[in-house]
């Protein structure tokens, strides 16, 4: 419910501030005062359009700011927005130069997240705002809720919610499918070129080796045989040269036992030459210009490199990759196949519930019907006509099979018609009241907004329109605007609207009426400016029958 709104630069309003209560609130105050400017102001929090001429002149911005006691934590989970408890935060800033800002507890979000949220928060009934009563989707939720169907109606959704998630992802499978069987061809010239090449792993580092070997046997096998002829064969060779070198120093060692690990480092030296000489020797043996092995090798070496080429370095990795996606087509394929049974199986039981749903609402049509006509005559509608009209529509709607609409003839001899083609802003306000009388099984933490609910009425018909707003606010908060005393007097709580001229600026000011000062201003309702103890005695009448 609404317990704080502050607003500021908006329209008349400089600066206002209320707080509300649970209960009958009602906004008194003579014509022009500024009581329907607070209704848009509220409009604006439920999502209402804003616009720059909705600035007070003079000014750079309007900000309306409201903090509403109730627990949407779920709903704000959905938006992505954090909660503060059982408290929400709404702030809309409307800027001269149309840079508009929505925040919601205090975080940056959206026009569109407001009227998601406003169902839940406000029902603004006036002249001006977008009823949620012409609304076919609301009208069906309010049979819903007088045909006790609120429950089979919210499985309905879900299975539809549930049918249109699997035509989603079929639809994609379908397209990667198709996307897939394209490109079938392609894979398998991949898979088949790859394949017959029979690559296997290292082979093309191992043939470029091979080939630098084939290509350069006569420089291989001159380096080869050179290196044995010097270190070997030569008659200076370097091994006969270590020879010597040995014998000498061994003999000079019998004279220094110093130069004994001399000798050993040259003894050593002339072993590693010597296998050196023997590996190049054997080397040299083995090397063999082969023009046949060059040609294959140079032949599969081209081969590999014009896939690598095409395909990558990786060509096992690529045709694991390609066998991979061929045998995912067949795998799409299967999962479409169960996807579409699962489908089949939803829209059976979606069929069935939605038939169910259908015949329960339209059995609680007339006794509707009847309902709120007895309620619309006892708030001066004596000759109203309600009727419910139902469309038959193809299966596939969140909704069910029905589209409904309410329709409503005010005068004898009018043929019932659709509530936004004939119903004027206090007309359309009687008829929710009407209805929400009628239902009152609603979010019991909503605030109902009524503004002009008393166009056309007065006396008898305007107290019995103030003990339905008194017997609503049971269940909801309530807040009205009315010019009728009758209407007033039922009210828990009066907020006083009043414009004022300061300073050479029109300002409105809003006071919280009690006690005597309350039996004023409601003499003042009923009896214009002068207010005499007559008047005063006969609202205090009305106060206590109001009570009673």
């Amino acid at each position: 419910m609404l317990r704080f709104l502050r607003v500021r630069n908006f329209a008349l309003i400089d600066q206002l501030e209320i707080h509300f209560e649970n209960g009958f609130g009602l906004l008194s105050g003579e014509t022009g005062a500024g009581k329907s400017i607070i209704v848009d102001a509220l409009g604006l929090l439920a999502g209402a359009k804003a616009s720059a001429e909705m600035v007070r002149t003079g000014e750079s911005r309007a900000i309306v700011e409201a903090i509403f006691e109730t627990d949407l934590r779920s709903d704000l989970d959905r938006l992505g927005l954090d909660s503060e408890g059982d408290e929400v935060v709404i702030r809309r800033e409307i800027s001269s130069d149309e840079r508009n800002r929505v925040y919601i507890n205090n975080q940056p979000s959206t026009v569109a997240a407001l009227r998601e949220l406003a169902p839940s928060l406000l029902d603004i009934h006036g002249q001006h705002e977008q009823q949620t009563l012409l609304d076919s989707g609301s009208q069906l939720t309010l049979i819903d809720a007088f045909a006790e169907t609120a429950s089979a109606a919210e499985k309905v959704r879900n299975l539809y919610s549930e049918s249109q998630r699997l035509e989603n992802e079929i639809a994609e499978l379908a397209a990667e499918h198709a996307r897939k069987v394209e490109r079938l061809d392609l894979l398998t010239f991949q898979h088949d070129e790859i394949l017959k090449a029979n690559p296997k792993s290292g082979e093309t580092e191992h043939a470029k080796e091979r080939l630098e070997v084939l290509s350069n046997t006569g420089k291989l096998l001159d380096a080869a045989t050179r290196g044995y002829h010097n270190l070997y064969e030569s008659e200076s060779s370097v091994l006969s040269v270590l020879a010597q070198t040995v014998r000498a120093l061994r003999d000079a060692a019998q004279h220094d036992s110093t130069l004994q690990s001399v000798v050993e480092q040259t003894e050593a030296a002339r072993i590693g030459i010597q296998d050196v000489s023997y590996a190049l020797r054997d080397y040299a043996n083995q090397v063999e210009a082969d023009p046949q092995e060059l040609e294959r090798i140079q032949t599969r070496l081209a081969e590999l490199e014009r896939l690598h080429r095409k395909y990558g370095p990786d060509l096992i990795g690529h045709l694991e990759k390609v066998r991979r996606e061929m045998d995912s087509i067949g795998l799409t394929e299967t999962k479409k196949e169960d996807l579409s049974r699962q489908l089949t199986a939803i829209r059976e039981e979606y069929d069935r519930l939605a038939s169910v749903l259908s015949k329960k609402r339209r059995a609680a049509t007339r006794k509707l019907e009847s309902a709120v006509e007895r309620e619309l005559k006892s708030l001066a509608m004596p000759n109203a006509r309600f009727l419910v009209a139902w469309e038959d529509v193809k299966s596939g709607r969140a909704a069910g099979l029905d589209r409904a609409e309410f329709l409503i003839s005010a005068n004898p001899g009018e043929e019932p018609m659709p509530l936004n083609r004939v119903a004027s802003g206090g007309e359309l306000s009687r008829v929710m009241l009407a209805i929400r009388t009628v239902l009152a099984t609603d979010r019991t933490q909503k605030t109902l907004v009524f503004d002009e609910v008393d166009a056309g009425i007065g006396g008898k018909a305007a107290e019995t329109v103030g003990k339905k707003l008194k017997e609503l606010s049971v269940r909801y908060q309530i807040l009205c605007v009315t010019h009728l005393a009758q209407i007033a007097a039922f009210a828990h709580h009066q907020y006083r609207i009043e414009k004022l001229v300061i300073d050479g600026r029109t300002v409105t000011r809003v006071e919280a009426m009690t006690g005597d000062a309350r039996v004023d201003e409601l003499a003042r309702m009923m009896s214009g400016s002068r207010v005499t103890d007559t008047a005063r005695q006969h609202i205090k009448e009305l106060l206590a029958g109001s009570e009673s």
